[in-house]
């Protein structure tokens, strides 16, 4: 049997073609606010690990299948295997779901390894971010520029009136945990401080490990608020919150 460039290109490239946009925009559907496809050079990888495979599954199905089954366009091939990436109780899946999953064969293992990679991009993020403070005065401040930052950015186009109220509640949630935790190492490093004058001595080793575990309880925390502004942030407000933090150790004092 022979096949000439046109039959090719229709039965193994179209649906590869077709596939591709379909996979990156329900990778962009699935992992929506869990983390950012293009946030590393690794999570870009990874994601276009996946486009790549699937897109290769879609052109192996339209070159294999196809001339078995002439009636079923090229190019609804590949939009069927893009969208087998949407989680099953989201979207109604064209087509069977044992042929769905030959087709997707492999594509849960990189799906798991791409989750995997977004989850430590993200805690690597927010790890940065908080690191560098000497005290929770400092953290208090940033935490409290945070909040701002998160709540001017609540009322965007496309989210639900539900999804806003959600949203400010877990945002002064997690920011009011900052500031309690932040609070009672505040409250035990004055007492202690001042202990020491009074008494002229240095700290003992167990007010320093108490002081330790309360200034992390608080950096933990402050991650805790800081993914929220990964997952609903770009990367293009990154330096707006490095400038953020940059003026909270500088001010030392929480803003109102």
């Amino acid at each position: 049997m022979t096949w000439d460039a046109s039959s090719v290109v229709a039965g193994w490239g179209l649906p590869a073609a077709v596939c591709a946009p379909v996979t990156w925009v329900c990778l962009v559907y699935r992992f929506r606010e869990e983390g950012r496809l293009l946030g590393t050079l690794r999570s870009a990888a990874c994601a276009l690990a996946v486009v790549l495979w699937t897109s290769g599954m879609a052109a192996l199905a339209g070159g294999l299948l196809l001339p078995h089954a002439s009636s079923v366009p090229s190019a609804a091939v590949g939009a069927v295997v893009g969208l087998g990436l949407v989680p099953k109780s989201t979207v109604e899946r064209p087509g069977g779901q044992a042929v769905l999953a030959v087709l997707t064969l492999g594509d849960s293992l990189l799906l798991a390894s791409l989750s995997l990679r977004l989850r430590t991009d993200r805690a690597e993020w927010c790890q940065r971010m908080v690191s560098g403070f000497e005290d929770c005065w400092d953290l208090d401040a940033f935490a409290d520029r945070v909040r701002a930052y998160l709540l001017q950015r609540v009322d965007v186009p496309g989210r639900s009136s539900r999804g806003r109220r959600q949203l400010r509640r877990e945002i002064a949630e997690r920011h009011r945990d900052v500031r309690s935790a932040a609070q009672k190492w505040i409250t035990a490093e004055t007492r202690v401080e001042k202990q020491c004058e009074q008494q002229a001595r240095e700290r003992t080793r167990d007010e320093i490990r108490q002081a330790r575990r309360a200034f992390g309880e608080a950096e933990h925390l402050c991650v805790y608020l800081l993914e929220l502004a990964h997952a609903h942030g770009k990367r293009s407000g990154d330096r707006q919150l490095l400038a953020l933090k940059s003026a909270s150790v500088a001010s030392g004092q929480p803003v109102a």
